[in-house]
């Protein structure tokens, strides 16, 4: 009986330590693509506990970096057509509606408000334009930089990119939508900072580097003051609701880490995760 009482205690303690692993993590959701063969892939959302699968798109040839909009509702991607051609489309949230709208196009995020999408050309100039939903109309932003990424900010003041410059690595810019031009974050020659997403505040800048060799998560201040490097290997990040954790991509699994480095999990299989609540 004493035997059987201290094998249940313990029972009890290993599911509490449990239970308070799972409370450490934030709220909300992550949007990903799922490779369940070389031939096809779709998006799909999980828990950060890992839990709570959901298919939401039929199997596409190449799906790439999606991304959601809380206000619309919304879900923007891009897929590769086995001819590499382009497509943007634009999915809600419970996956029964998938309209395709640009050709020869590659997504990058919406507006805040869910009224208007970023995307890229896919050509040799890469140029970056704002597209609207409403008119349908796109003006170009990104006047000479050849854009590899863009993050448009929560206050809807800022757009972050990721260019390439003359050496071929790509530094990290602003984009003022409000007329206050283009600045100019990095100037790192050989070195590439890459895919910049805004911290929920505005004040910081979340990208990827090899400045140290292997593919890093780092922070930088938009304002240059301070740079952080948690050392966590990966690939494009992406904060959680609160702040407090991102997710990535190191090969080809998710991985979930605080900001800070200190603690890392690898969640599922799969490619470019995008927190959403």
């Amino acid at each position: 009986m004493k035997r059987k009482m201290l094998i249940a205690l313990i029972l009890v303690q290993v599911l509490v330590c449990f239970a308070a692993q799972a409370a450490d993590l934030p709220g909300g959701r992550i949007l990903y693509i799922d490779s369940p063969s070389a031939e096809s892939n779709y998006l799909a959302t999980i828990n950060p506990d890992g839990s709570g699968k959901i298919r939401l798109t039929p199997a596409f040839n190449n799906i790439m970096f999606p991304r959601y909009n809380e206000t619309s509702g919304w879900i923007g991607f891009t897929n590769k057509t086995s001819d590499m051609t382009s497509e943007i489309y634009l999915l809600n949230k419970s996956g029964d509606r998938l309209r395709r709208v640009l050709t020869g196009a590659a997504f990058e995020d919406f507006s805040p408000d869910g009224k208007f999408f970023l995307y890229t050309t896919c050509n040799g100039k890469a140029e970056l334009f704002v597209y609207s939903l409403e008119r349908k109309q796109a003006n170009k932003i990104s006047q000479d930089l050849k854009v590899t990424a863009a993050s448009w900010s929560n206050n809807g003041e800022w757009i972050a990119v990721s260019a390439l410059t003359d050496d071929g690595s790509s530094d990290l810019y602003i984009i003022s939508t409000l007329a206050q031009g283009i600045k100019r974050i990095t100037a790192t020659e050989k070195i590439n900072e890459s895919f910049p997403v805004f911290s929920k505040d505005g004040k910081f800048l979340v990208y990827f580097t090899d400045r140290h060799g292997d593919n890093e998560l780092e922070y930088l201040a938009v304002d240059q003051s301070e740079v952080q490097r948690p050392i966590v290997r990966g690939i494009y990040p992406s904060l959680s609701p609160d702040n407090s954790w991102v997710a990535f991509q190191n090969g080809n699994t998710i991985g979930l880490c605080t900001i800070e480095g200190l603690e890392q999990r690898t969640l599922i299989a799969g490619r470019t995760p995008s927190w959403i609540k």
